[in-house]
């Protein structure tokens, strides 16, 4: 009986201690260094995610930017993951202009769930019917914007 009512003391002693952060070494002059590590670590999280919004533009490229008749004007897009640990969605803004230097539209296209240390793809497109005898050569199809996420 005496061995079961010193377990839970344990356990409960231990709870009380993960659930407050203290530690053995004291109150007073401790804790707020405790506070500030407790407050640094979100902080840290935040830079985090600034710093992969921030790298996101470099990890999206267009390889692609053409007229065809079925689609209009279509950007292959492509996201490169270089984290070695992180799963991100990226959301993308494409600037589509016409071959005569007409904006036509913008359109923001996701990539969900680009796993770590891999590239995913998509086609994202425009309606656009060019007049009669106008080149359909020259469209530009450009990245304005992107920011990834984890997840």
């Amino acid at each position: 009986m005496k061995l079961r009512y010193l377990r839970a003391v344990a356990v409960s002693g231990f709870a009380v201690i993960a659930l407050t952060g203290a530690s053995g070494s004291g109150c007073s002059g401790d804790s707020g260094e405790q506070g500030s590590g407790s407050e640094a670590t979100p902080t840290a999280d935040t830079s985090t995610s600034e710093d992969a919004a921030g790298d996101a533009r470099k990890d999206v490229e267009i390889s692609n930017c053409a007229y065809t008749e079925k689609r209009g004007i279509t950007a292959r897009l492509s996201a490169t993951n270089g984290s070695a640990t992180a799963t991100f969605t990226y959301k993308v803004t494409v600037k589509f202009t016409a071959p005569d230097g007409t904006p036509l539209a913008t359109q923001t296209p996701s990539l969900p769930y680009v796993r770590p240390g891999r590239t995913d793809s998509a086609d994202v497109a425009t309606p656009y019917t060019p007049k009669p005898g106008a080149s359909t050569t020259g469209a530009k199809c450009e990245v304005t914007e992107a920011v990834r996420s984890i997840g």
